[in-house]
């Protein structure tokens, strides 16, 4: 085609033939790089659970649909406009142009202070052009719409794997590898830790504790707070029964006060949680670390 020379209607799917699938490939390699080096989240203990393994088929079953409701929004912002506008025109560049703008246009939604908006701009951009280049070498070529589709989508599920398979013998096992919780020294769980209902837990060097308004759970019943002074202690890991690291407190005049908290969190930002009832199902108190025992002594 010619500058200048407008190209004849192809309809809608013919207008922009295995954009939709291509930008479902894209979005599909992406998330296969996330899986492989992103970092494993907290889990506080649950580890999969027999819910989350059941739910595994239906992320199976709608996350490629998923993909591809996204593809199709991605190509109706981005590849089929940019190929419209240059098939008015008669001018490929118009393509090019509109992906730029609309890019510039969408980098403003993901605008943060950690991430610079050049940033932003190029990585809308890069990720609109495969989608382009698929449906421009379609057309120019006249390949039939599903064809151009099937092989696509097999080459993107392809790319997809081989993604996911190499990202787990490079990187390991990604956001799927179990949560490591900190290994923490007794010295370093000693301090103020806060739980985000407003109960306090101090934890004094010589082995003493202070406890104020963090929640009890009484059997089935209605929940109340425990306030007092007591004891704790710092308590390695126990494989055997799968606990965690963390550390047991002992408060007289609380009634069904739950002496065992385990460490969670980071060694930057450590936390301590128990669970109530079912792991799955059940309350999970937490209380994070914020200051050390030398501001925060009982005795001032």
């Amino acid at each position: 085609m010619t500058p200048g020379q407008v190209a004849p209607d192809r309809g809608w799917w013919g207008s922009a033939p295995g954009a939709e699938v291509a930008a479902a490939g894209m979005l599909l390699i992406q998330l296969s790089l996330w899986i492989v080096t992103g970092t494993p989240g907290e889990d506080y203990g649950m580890g999969w659970g027999i819910g989350a393994v059941l739910f595994l088929p239906v992320v199976f079953v709608l996350t490629p649909l998923l993909l591809l409701a996204v593809g199709f929004l991605h190509a109706a912002v981005f590849t089929r406009p940019a190929l419209a506008l240059a098939r008015r025109t008669g001018r490929p560049s118009a393509a090019a142009a509109w992906i730029l703008a609309s890019s510039a246009a969408c980098a403003l939604l993901f605008w943060s202070p950690r991430t610079p908006y050049l940033v932003n701009w190029a990585v809308i951009a890069g990720v609109a052009v495969p989608p382009l280049l698929v449906a421009h070498h379609a057309i120019r070529r006249n390949r039939p719409v599903k064809a151009v589709v099937t092989v696509t989508g097999v080459v993107s599920g392809v790319l997809g794997l081989v993604t996911l398979v190499g990202g787990f013998v490079v990187f390991g096992e990604g956001v799927l590898a179990a949560h490591r919780p900190p290994r923490l020294e007794r010295a370093q769980y000693v301090g103020e830790w806060h739980g985000e209902d407003g109960g306090v837990v101090r934890l004094g060097e010589g082995g003493e504790v202070t406890v104020r308004g963090v929640p009890v759970a009484r059997g089935f019943g209605p929940k109340a707070v425990c306030a007092g002074t007591g004891t704790w202690t710092w308590r390695d890991a126990d494989p055997r029964w799968n606990r965690r690291a963390g550390v047991d407190m002992t408060v007289p005049g609380c009634e069904d006060w739950d002496r065992v908290w385990e460490v969670a969190g980071t060694e930057e930002h450590p936390e301590l949680f128990q669970f109530f009832g079912d792991p799955d199902n059940g309350d999970m108190w937490l209380l994070r670390r914020t200051g050390a025992a030398a501001a925060t002594h009982p005795h001032g």
